[in-house]
């Protein structure tokens, strides 16, 4: 099944984002270092991770990171940039749920 991912606003109201969205996280946790990006490495495959407001920009930042690194996934970081923008509007979160 995969990776869903899903925006929180700040009462944990949720709207899944889309099986594409789940696709591109995956490609982006494959492609991350656990040295590097810290946040990006420890999305659980199986379990749920929570990115709460405070983390979302260092969330941005790793994927820009990682896109600098190989632009083939420069798409997968505009997607999920735009559902991290909308939980940062919402002062929410980003749910992401394991298989």
């Amino acid at each position: 099944m995969g990776l869903g991912v899903y925006v929180e606003n700040q009462v944990h109201e949720r709207r899944y984002a889309g099986a594409d969205a789940g696709s591109a996280l995956q490609r982006l946790v494959a492609a991350s270092n656990r040295e590097r990006h810290h946040l990006v490495s420890r999305i659980d495959s199986y379990g749920d991770t929570m990115i709460n407001l405070i983390q979302l920009p260092q969330l941005t930042a790793e994927l820009d990171e990682i896109a600098s690194r190989k632009p083939e996934l420069r798409a997968d970081v505009q997607a999920l940039g735009a559902l991290i923008e909308e939980a940062t509007r919402a002062r929410g979160y980003l749910w992401i749920s394991g298989d």
